[in-house]
């Protein structure tokens, strides 16, 4: 889980929270604000939890109206963690949209 830390000298950071209660130190830095959507692809991934698919249909469906220029590009992860997900986007998207989450 993550959220974004409040007050001085917070801006651009964020806390992540690890599930199981252990904590680790984990250094990250977000990637840097696109100047436009016109032309992109965004990737969506489904963590085929109860609903994400539908989840990601009615985002998608809103960002084509907001931005008609988008092209949008979409992966299922499988039923384990051992297989890497975002990597199928590399290359074919320079935004994601992860429904995540139980």
């Amino acid at each position: 889980m993550a959220d974004t830390q409040r007050g001085p000298g917070a801006a651009g950071r964020v806390r992540l929270m690890n599930p199981r209660g252990q904590l680790d130190a984990v250094r990250a830095s977000l990637a840097p604000r696109l100047a436009s959507l016109e032309g992109r692809s965004i990737g969506f991934i489904d963590n085929i939890k109860p609903n994400a698919g539908l989840f990601l249909d009615h985002i998608e469906r809103m960002m084509a109206v907001d931005y008609p220029g988008i092209s949008t590009v979409r992966v299922r992860k499988n039923f384990t963690s051992s297989r890497l997900i975002a990597d199928q986007l590399e290359g074919r998207a320079q935004a994601v949209v992860n429904a995540w989450g139980d």
